[in-house]
Parts: C-alpha cells; structure tokens; sequence
C-alpha cells in the first residue's frame, strides 16, 4: 500500500465516521427535540463515533472496499426512539426519519461552499485536483490520487460533500429498515405499507446487498450531475 493510498484510506474512513455520527445524531436530537428524551437517555444525542458506529456497516464493510480503492460507503446503529413519546407522533416520527439524510444534505452542502472559497485561494492546480477527486471513481483512480498528494484539503472537501450525497441516497430508499423505508411506511396506503412491513425481517440482508450494488450504481449516476455542480462552485464562485 502506497503512501498516498494510505492516507486517502485513513482519511476516507474518518470521513465516513463523521458523516455516520452526523446523521445518526441527527435523528436522535431531533426526537429530542420532538419530545422524546430516550435517544438523550441513550447517549445518542452525540457526535461521538463510538455512540453509533456499527461493526460491520462502519468498519468491516468499509475496509473491503478502501483497501481496493473502491469509494467507501457504510452506515451506523439506528438510535431508538419511543413514538408514543413525540408531540406529535405522526408528523414528528417523519421528521426524526428523515433527519439523518437531511443531515448529510446540509454537511455536503457545507462542504461545497468551502470548496467554492478555498479553491480560488489554493489555484488552478488545486482546481484540477478536486475536479480528479469527483471523477476519480469512474477513472484512473491511482492516477487521480497521486495529484491529490499536495492538495489534501481539496480532497478532504471533496470526499466530504460526494459522500454525503451517497449516504443520504442511500437511506433515503424505500425498503426498511432504512429511514426511507420508515417514511414509506407512513405515507404509503394500508395495504401496501404492510406488505413493505414484511420486509422488515429480511431488511438487513437486503440492505446489505444494496449497500453493496448501489456504490457503482449511484456513482455512475451522480459523478456526472456532481461534476458538473462542482465544476461551477469551484470555477466561477
């Protein structure tokens, strides 16, 4: 393993580990918020990573896909919430599910805006090293890195904001246990809630098995509308 390979590896970890911890303690502060003091009983109302990582969704999973340069992606342990205990346990319950992947929305965003003021600071050259980063993915991805060497703020910023999409995506589809699974739950008509409801048993499996197929898939549909977002923060902001 490379010098630049193992630095993008530890760095991508802890990146990933910062995204999980933000979007679990999303949801937990938000039931808080909400009226239910159980994820605050917890210690979920946290952003410390040992509060929410999962052992395989947030280190097994993500090694085997690190150490072959492949883009890391994971999850964390879902906090526990008491419904009865929300205000409003209808309307409240959709706001705790979805804020994780709001959560991750907002730290990308965040991400961006600091791509768009460090890389008139930073220069062409740094410019170009992001623009790798986003592509890097669907491309020569040893290459891309090693011009990244010199430029790990741009590359930092970069893995942060693309990641964050991922995960908010990712939990945002409808199959449970996801949090857009917890949300089609509620929305969805009776009959059809409970036949996703049944899938619940299986869930873990299957979200596995997206975890897996959906960081290709994602990657090859979003680098393209990512790139071209990030081509304009980064050129003309």
């Amino acid at each position: 393993m490379s010098t630049t390979h193992l630095f993008t590896a530890v760095v991508e970890m802890l990146l990933l580990w910062l995204s999980i911890s933000v979007h679990e303690a999303a949801h937990a502060w938000v039931a808080e918020r909400c009226g239910d003091a159980t994820p605050r009983l917890l210690g979920r109302v946290s952003l410390n990573p040992l509060r929410h990582l999962d052992v395989l969704g947030s280190v097994l999973l993500p090694l085997l896909l690190v150490i072959p340069q492949l883009p890391v992606f994971g999850w964390g342990r879902r906090p526990y919430w008491v419904t009865r205990n929300l205000r409003r346990p209808y309307w409240h319950s959709l706001l705790v599910n979805a804020a994780g992947p709001a959560a991750n929305l907002l730290l990308a965003a965040l991400a961006v805006v600091a791509l768009g003021i460090a890389a008139p600071l930073l220069g062409d050259e740094a410019r170009q090293a992001a623009m790798a980063t986003v592509t890097s993915p669907v491309g020569p991805i040893d290459a891309a890195r090693a011009r990244l060497a010199g430029f790990p703020v741009m590359f930092t910023l970069v893995r942060l904001s693309t990641l964050n999409v991922y995960l908010a995506a990712f939990n945002l589809l409808p199959v449970p246990p996801l949090d857009g699974g917890q949300i089609a739950l509620q929305l969805l008509p009776a009959d059809w809630a409970a036949k996703l409801a049944g899938m619940r048993l299986s869930g873990f499996i299957i979200g596995i098995a997206l975890a897996v197929a959906f960081v290709g898939v994602v990657t090859l549909l979003l680098v393209p509308i990512y790139w071209m977002i990030l081509h304009l923060v980064i050129n003309f902001l």
